[in-house]
């Protein structure tokens, strides 16, 4: 079976709102918001809160480490370029510092996952180097 993709897989379209999220990404890091107002995390970016509509919402750096809180094994490839990776683990994220996100669980047995389980921040690096935040087993 080849490795090669002739579909790579793809990469996000970079928005103004979302620019500093992927930018950390590119330095190796993982960011998220908090509202000014009220003082909540969270996930994806947005130009204001979604707790009180504040706008200019606070960046932060997380510190790599969560849980699982649900998670999927996806079997059947959403795309092609995705083929290779099948099976792998689809899952939702509990950051220590409060916001969720959807991501990649790698390097392990999708059998070995399970909710409460600790894993921390890694990457995985797509076209052009672009670099996507995704998770393993801590």
């Amino acid at each position: 079976m080849s490795t090669h993709h002739t579909n790579p897989k793809p990469v996000p379209e970079v928005s103004p709102h979302s620019k500093p999220y992927w930018d950390a990404a590119q330095r190796g890091e993982l960011v998220f918001q908090r509202c000014r107002g009220t003082g909540k995390p969270f996930l994806y970016p947005r130009p204001w809160s979604p707790f009180d509509f504040s706008p200019d919402p606070v960046w932060e750096k997380a510190s790599g480490r969560g849980t699982v809180f649900s998670y999927t094994v996806v079997y059947q490839p959403p795309y092609e370029a995705f083929r290779d990776d099948c099976p792998f683990v689809m899952a939702i994220i509990q950051l220590e510092e409060g916001p969720r996100l959807m991501t990649n669980i790698l390097h392990c047995d999708p059998q070995s996952v399970y909710i409460g389980m600790p894993v921390k921040l890694c990457f995985e690096t797509r076209a052009g180097g672009f670099k996507i935040p995704q998770f393993e087993p801590a």
